[in-house]
């Protein structure tokens, strides 16, 4: 190859090679991880699915005794919830099915409850067939269809929905960089970092002090989002931040959660997936401890398939449904019960009702006493004769 010619090719390559550089290049560990998070949260278009469960439980010694084995421990790991669903905040819409699940060997059974939430009409669609039992009209005239949950649309087109939602990115980003920059670092691949596709793994590790401040920054920036759009409602959020402080601060004292989080990022600064694990504590019983491993993956970035498409011919209402019998409703038998009623009070011809009313009337007529019969002429009475009177001789 001629001297030209492979200048001319390696510039090539290096504008190639250049224009496919990571954007994470030469960043550090906590500037990557703010990076990767402020996009997740301003692209927001993808699927996900992942799972949570019990991964270790820590009981005091005086409660151990009470059982045998670790019962309470497997109890625990034999309950997870398994999450999938979509995101397109382009549309405000958020779709997630959580799926309760129990499982031990050869035993299994599970609830899932479907659901679509439009974020700036604040409705929400509901796949509530798991409740046909208790609900009848849902196995009825209404089954197979979505129980829409609205809020007045009038009182809602008043609200900042949408500029709120807009700036959400940028809380997102403000949270985590008023993390220390320390608790960000790199970390080599493993195996689910690389089956995900991952070029970087960055773990971001908090004790209780670094989770409580993390919390009350967050409370903050969602405090100044309030403020910057609440209008005329101000006064309502100052009140909300006063008495939210001091229930924080007691809520810490309760309980207290450290964390490890590992963000899974491709090359071109998408986030992958995220694996935590995440201790809550007692502080006044410092033998309990529950330890909680979750996994989520993210995929079909920029094109998000949803499973639940509501349309005007499968959505009810809420407020159209009847509610159940144990809930006030009518029960089944009572349309039988007023149609037995209503032949019972069926209207009479018009000759039993003159009937009817005659007999009314002479109920309610005053009694008529019958003239005395004239008295018998009295007999007259016999005289008597006088008896003759004996004279002496």
């Amino acid at each position: 190859m001629k001297p030209r010619a492979l200048a001319v090719a390696v510039t090539l390559s290096g504008l190639l090679l250049g224009g496919c550089a990571s954007p994470l290049a030469n960043k550090t560990a906590d500037a990557a991880a703010i990076h990767t998070i402020e996009q997740n949260a301003r692209l927001a278009r993808y699927n996900f699915d992942g799972e949570v469960r019990v991964k270790a439980i820590r009981l005091p010694g005086k409660v151990e005794s009470l059982v045998e084995g670790d019962v309470i421990g497997e109890v625990a790991k034999s309950f997870s919830l398994e999450l999938r669903g979509a995101v397109d905040m382009s549309k405000s819409r958020v779709e997630m099915t959580p799926t309760f699940r129990f499982s031990r060997p050869n035993a299994e059974t599970w609830l899932r409850l479907p659901m679509l939430a439009e974020l700036n009409t604040l409705t929400l669609w509901v796949d509530a067939s798991v409740l046909d039992l208790a609900i009848p009209v849902l196995r009825g005239e209404h089954k197979g269809k979505y129980v829409m949950f609205q809020a007045p649309q009038d009182k809602v087109k008043k609200l900042p929905i949408d500029a709120v939602l807009a700036e959400l990115p940028q809380v997102a980003k403000n949270i985590y960089a008023a993390v220390d920059s320390k608790a960000y670092t790199f970390q080599p691949l493993d195996e689910a970092a690389r089956q995900a596709g991952a070029s970087y793994r960055i773990r971001l590790t908090l004790d209780p002090l670094a989770e409580a401040k993390m919390s009350k920054q967050a409370v903050q920036e969602l405090l100044k989002l309030a403020r910057r759009h609440a209008g005329e409602h101000q006064k309502e959020v100052e009140e909300f931040a006063t008495a939210v402080g001091p229930l924080l601060d007691a809520s810490q004292e309760e309980l207290q959660t450290s964390s490890q989080t590992d963000l899974l990022v491709s090359r071109s600064g998408k986030l992958l997936g995220v694996s935590e694990l995440r201790e809550f504590s007692v502080p006044k019983e410092k033998e309990l401890a529950v330890t909680v491993a979750s996994t989520v993956r993210l995929s079909n970035h920029e094109q998000p398939v949803f499973s639940m498409q509501p349309t005007a011919n499968n959505v009810v209402s809420f407020t159209e449904l009847q509610p159940p019998s144990w809930l006030g409703g009518k029960r089944p038998s009572d349309d039988g019960e007023e149609a037995v009623d209503a032949d019972d009070e069926a209207p009479l011809d018009e000759a039993a009702l003159a009937a009817e009313a005659a007999e009314e009337a002479a109920a309610a007529a005053p009694a008529v006493k019958k003239p005395a019969k004239a008295a018998k002429p009295a007999k007259p009475v016999a005289k008597r004769k006088p008896k003759p009177v004996a004279r002496a001789q």
